[in-house]
């Protein structure tokens, strides 16, 4: 059942029988929040279903690459987005996030988001925010779509999937995607481990119960399956490690561009880029840098030019910027901050989910975002794009027939 063009907002006859999956992202979540804080909304999802040791994330550990990451199954070197704000040396053009033509043009974003698998694949789908949603990707969007407003209140956006979950069958979203990014803020602004961490993380406890309790009400409940996700952790940079790139190297003529807690460096030629590193790895202390192909593998930062013709990458929780730029963190001492190695724990997300097709009660070891897709996939009985990176090895101890 293809449906190239999109659903047009009515499922195909053949889904009639499918589940609906809700994927709800807590931006900036760790998980020793549920540790730490009473989540009794987050405790009984888990007893439900499946609970993570964390969810890891990709390179860099930021917002519009590591959902984009969870929504695709690949890494950013393969889907492009690279960072929230970066330079594409052969569109010679940026994309920053916070511009809605960047965060609104398909041709930014690459690889098949899972509501576009959906959507052709016979299955409405419809997103109260979550970065990619807005995209005009493959010329697909959701069928129900909003461009993002912070503004908007977080008890709207739930009762707005409740009623999405409510319409009737021929044009119930099977897919549903729900943004929020309070806990990120709280966790800038105060720091990761600040106790007044406490009230971001119980409203979004809140939240996650409302909508528990709203799925729980419909005559329909048991076929819905919860995935809640946050794209990455949060952590405070290292007062001792910043480095200030223009105090180690001539940077005249290089276009640099900040990348989480490192920074990227287009140089545009391969002889100046090879003498450029030497120059900074002759100085630096607490980074290294690297070229774009020498790059540590796990960090899948090769295959993109996106990511610069050099990496600088800091040691720990450093933090290798311009001046101004670690100045302010110097200055402010930035509570906290995220875009890290995605291998330290602070990096590490949350994955908790349950409803058909997951037994209940089940603890995993850490998954990656990348394993998202296709668990989302198999929950909606849809084939995954062949391309994705993703797989469900890790997951498969929490998957039951539906």
């Amino acid at each position: 059942m293809r449906t190239d063009a999109g659903t047009g907002g009515v499922n195909h006859p053949a889904a009639a029988s499918r589940p609906y999956v809700v994927l709800v992202s807590f931006d900036g979540f760790r998980p020793d929040y549920l540790e730490r804080f009473d989540t009794p909304a987050f405790d009984r999802l888990a007893a439900r279903g499946l609970r993570a040791a964390g969810l890891l994330s990709v390179f860099p550990s930021l917002t519009f690459p590591g959902h984009y990451s969870i929504a695709t199954g690949l890494h950013p070197e393969a889907h492009g987005i690279v960072a929230n704000r970066f330079y594409d040396p052969v569109r010679d053009d940026e994309f920053d996030y916070r511009v809605r033509e960047d965060a609104q043009d398909g041709a930014w974003w690459g690889g098949e988001p899972i509501w576009v698998t959906a959507e052709t694949q016979g299955m409405v789908a419809a997103a109260f925010f979550f970065p990619g949603t807005e995209a005009d990707i493959g010329g697909l969007r959701p069928s129900h779509w909003r461009p993002y407003d912070g503004g908007v209140p977080n008890a709207a956006r739930v009762e707005q999937a409740l009623a999405w979950l409510a319409l009737p069958e021929d044009a119930r979203p099977h897919l549903i995607t729900l943004y929020f990014s309070l806990v990120d803020s709280a966790g800038h602004d105060l720091g990761p481990a600040s106790p007044d961490m406490l009230y971001s993380v119980e409203a979004a406890d809140r939240m996650l119960g409302r909508l528990l309790d709203g799925i729980a009400a419909l005559p329909h409940a048991e076929r819905v399956a919860l995935v809640v996700v946050s794209d990455h952790g949060m952590a405070t940079p290292d007062p001792e490690r910043l480095t200030v790139l223009p105090e180690a190297a001539d940077l005249s003529g290089v276009r640099p561009a900040p990348m989480g807690a490192a920074m990227s460096l287009h140089v545009g030629d391969p002889d100046r880029s090879r003498a450029l590193r030497d120059e900074l790895n002759a100085t630096l202390t607490h980074a290294r840098a690297y070229l774009r192909g020498e790059t540590p593998p796990h960090l899948h930062a090769r295959g993109n030019a996106r990511f610069g013709d050099i990496l600088v990458l800091p040691e720990g929780l450093g933090f290798v910027g311009t001046g101004s730029v670690v100045e302010r963190v110097r200055r402010l001492l930035l509570p906290g901050m995220h875009g890290w190695d995605p291998r330290l724990p602070e990096m590490h997300g949350i994955l908790l989910a349950a409803g058909p097709g997951i037994a209940a009660g089940v603890a995993l070891p850490a998954v990656r975002a990348i394993d998202i897709y296709p668990l989302i996939a198999r929950l909606l009985d849809l084939t995954p794009h062949p391309d994705v990176a993703g797989d469900l090895t890790t997951l498969a101890p929490a998957l039951t027939g539906q």
